[in-house]
């Protein structure tokens, strides 16, 4: 007498149901991502402006999502210090303060004088040319916008010359709050620093040319030490 052989069940979850899952998991994906960088741009824009409630709710109905995902944005960024949590009260915009700015500028000065230093010997020429074509030509627009529309682009071919991804992340992470602090201090306030801070942006994409990396160095902290004490001279 014949014993019927029972076939063996299938491992794992079956391909439609994976299907499935993957969908829904990049769906959750792109609601936080919606929420957090509608809610970042935002702040960073100063749409929201520093010690302004966060709505949680508002911006879920407005968004179209759950409350979940922009809950989950909102922690987010207070990690990446856009957001405080005040117990009791609910999520605020950081606020900024003269601290702030004297930390970021001591953070920038420690990176970004000793990342120039290497990526002088280090740079593409031909990318560094490509850099100064375009910032030139960012000169040529208005004058208020010269330092602010290709500098954060010099800045950052600075950090990729290195091939530190590492090191590249922290610096854009960086500059989020670098970009937040400008709409900030030089909102309608830069009445000439624009044409100084352009005139050093050119003599640090000379340095790079002339691969000098104390030049660039020296130029570099000119730069960050001048746009400090330029903003406290505003305040």
């Amino acid at each position: 007498m014949s014993t019927a052989v029972t076939p063996p069940r299938p491992r794992g979850r079956p391909r439609s149901t994976q299907r499935t899952a993957q969908t829904k998991r990049k769906q959750t994906r792109s609601k936080k991502l919606l929420g957090y960088d509608t809610l970042k741009q935002r702040i960073l824009t100063h749409e929201l402006s520093p010690g302004e409630a966060i709505h949680e709710v508002a911006l879920s109905r407005e968004l179209k999502i759950s409350k979940t995902p922009v809950r989950e944005a909102i922690q987010q960024l207070e990690k990446e210090g856009f957001v405080e949590n005040i117990p009791g009260k609910g999520a605020f915009v950081a606020r900024i303060s003269i601290q702030d700015l004297r930390e970021m500028f001591e953070v920038r000065e420690m990176l970004e004088c000793e990342a120039i230093k290497r990526a002088a010997v280090k740079c593409d020429p031909e990318r560094l040319a490509e850099i100064r074509r375009a910032f030139e030509a960012g000169a040529e627009g208005e004058p208020g916008a010269r330092p602010f529309r290709s500098g954060d682009q010099l800045h950052a071919f600075i950090f990729e010359s290195l091939g530190n991804r590492r090191l590249l992340e922290i610096y854009r992470r960086l500059q989020d709050h670098i970009v937040r602090h400008r709409h900030y201090f030089f909102n309608g306030a830069a009445k000439g620093r624009p044409e100084g801070s352009y005139q050093e942006h050119l003599e640090i994409l000379e340095a790079l040319a002339a691969r000098d990396p104390v030049r660039c160095e020296k130029a570099m902290r000119t730069h960050l030490q001048n746009s400090l004490e330029y903003v406290k001279s505003i305040l």
